[in-house]
């Protein structure tokens, strides 16, 4: 029963970290699978069991080795002479992904609510300040609680559109969606490693809830599996109301709107968890890195964290996304293709 917990919480964790502002809204599902139709959803299935895989074979080491944070990755990869310059890129990136997700929340508010964004703002960054304090039992708490709300609730919006309209999909549907990756394959293989970055700097963190070595593998499959049920329940309404989402930046909320305004809320409520559990990932391993380098108070750090990452948050979601996007999927192919270079000289 222990390991089965367990498995649950890595789970919870692993999907609440990749969620985020962007697979919720379907925008990152339309743009890496929806130009593809029905083939789409073969990029999906092949997404889900690469999640499944990363996620249990990254647990399984962190298991195995001790791993406590990701600088134990970083050594054995780079050396040391390296390792503070990658270590605080990725960093900064944590950090610029938190801040992301404080934007979202900003523009979520103010677009979708009519309430002020600095509201928006300043509620996520008190809610993951809580958060923070708790350590990984706030952690593991909030995604405990938050995933499978968001897990149902998308289910049921998708369900809700796959039950009210024919299936009728040709493999030209959604083309004008499509990014320029080549096949659905090649676009399962860029999403997952776009996505894995924080995940892998996340669940690096994640020894003291891994108490068996079925743990790690239970963790990583189910959150690997329900990444991919929730793509497929993203992927498939966008194909079938694909003329209604046209150049739409948020899809899930236009499909959700069809449905009538309270759904449409509800539905902005999911986007917003999303957007929290991300943030909440993404703070946590950068103050818990900040703690073991400087040895600083615990509840002092949480609060200058949060307190700090506003003024960057007021920059704008769009603007925040537009730029630095593009350089996380840059830094995930590299920083892939060195940890299967040099895999051998981490896990001798």
């Amino acid at each position: 029963m222990g390991k089965m917990k367990n498995a649950f919480k890595i789970a919870s964790i692993y999907i609440g970290t990749v969620i985020g502002a962007g697979f919720a809204s379907g925008q990152e599902i339309a743009q890496f699978f929806g130009g593809y139709g029905l083939k789409g959803l073969y990029g999906i299935i092949v997404a889900g069991v690469l999640f499944g895989f990363i996620g249990s074979f990254l647990l399984i080491k962190v298991y195995e080795h001790r791993i406590i944070s990701y600088s134990d990755w970083l050594g054995p990869l780079f050396g040391k002479p390296f390792q503070w310059i990658v270590e605080s890129i990725l960093t900064i990136l944590l950090l610029s992904w938190y801040c992301v997700m404080l934007a979202g929340s900003g523009a979520l508010f103010e677009e979708q609510m009519g309430l002020t964004r600095e509201m928006g703002i300043w509620l996520m960054s008190s809610i993951t300040f809580t958060t923070f304090l708790f350590s990984m039992k706030g952690l593991a708490l909030m995604n405990e609680i938050l995933v499978p709300v968001l897990v149902i609730g998308i289910i049921f919006v998708g369900g809700l559109v796959i039950y009210n309209n024919p299936i009728i999909i040709s493999d030209e549907v959604g083309i004008t969606l499509q990014m320029n990756t080549g096949n659905w394959l090649t676009s399962a293989l860029l999403y997952v490693s776009y996505n894995s970055i924080g995940a892998v700097m996340v669940m690096s963190s994640l020894y003291p809830i891994i108490n068996h070595k079925g743990t790690a593998i239970g963790g990583g499959m189910m959150g690997g599996m329900g990444l991919g049920l929730l793509a497929f329940f993203l992927l498939l309404p966008i194909l079938i109301l694909y003329t209604d989402i046209q150049g739409v930046e948020i899809p899930m909320m236009a499909i959700a709107a069809k449905f009538g305004g309270t759904i449409r809320i509800l539905y902005g409520g999911l986007l917003w968890f999303a957007m929290l559990t991300t943030a909440a990932a993404n703070g946590f391993v950068v103050i818990q890195n900040i703690e073991r380098k400087f040895k600083l108070n615990h509840p002092l750090v949480c609060l200058f964290f949060c307190i700090g990452a506003v003024p960057l948050a007021s920059f704008g979601f769009k603007n925040l996304v537009r730029t630095l996007y593009p350089l996380f999927g840059y830094i995930g192919i590299i920083l892939f293709v060195i940890m299967i270079y040099k895999k051998s000289r981490l896990y001798r």
